[in-house]
């Protein structure tokens, strides 16, 4: 008996019907009243945004450095960015979402590898906490960076750094 070779496109096929082509992006799930859980390796937009799957995130409780921010000749809208990219690198960031924004984004608290991303980036100095927000979670992150001059601490910044916001 002799046999045949499947194509390519019908061994595509075959693989894509049983679901063997790969993890599919993970939709947002229920995960309790009121949130939701989204999942995977995420992209940095800025130093307080994310997208997995195409879902813009924004990281609840913390506010990083706008676009266009510098404190002399550092850019620390695109160190904040940096900062956060590096501590994720490639591996899968976890989000437990509660609402969405203005912008239509999910708001949500984020982990990589079981650690809050808003922990390290106020604790790095390249954020601070929003007590309206984050119900002064990360205020002794803020008041150790502060201390210690990391980050944006050191950087000198101007009085308007932060613009017209409110962090009281």
């Amino acid at each position: 008996m002799k046999h045949r070779l499947a194509s390519p496109f019908t061994i595509i096929v075959f693989l894509a019907a049983c679901g063997q082509m790969g993890p599919e992006p993970r939709p947002t799930t229920p995960s309790g009243e009121g949130s939701s859980r989204i999942q995977g390796v995420a992209s940095v937009i800025d130093g307080d945004t994310i997208e997995i799957h195409g879902q813009r995130i924004r990281l609840s409780g913390f506010d990083a450095p706008e676009r266009g921010k510098a404190c002399g000749a550092t850019n620390v809208y695109q160190k904040a960015a940096l900062y956060l990219s590096d501590q994720i690198g490639t591996r899968a960031v976890t989000c437990k979402s509660t609402g969405t924004d203005s912008y239509g984004r999910a708001v949500a608290t984020c982990r990589v590898s079981g650690t809050d991303l808003g922990e390290l980036m106020v604790r790095a100095g390249w954020a601070r906490d929003w007590p309206k927000y984050s119900r002064g979670a990360y205020a002794d992150a803020e008041a150790r960076a502060r201390k210690s001059h990391k980050g944006i601490w050191s950087l000198g910044c101007p009085d308007n750094l932060w613009g017209e916001r409110r962090y009281n």
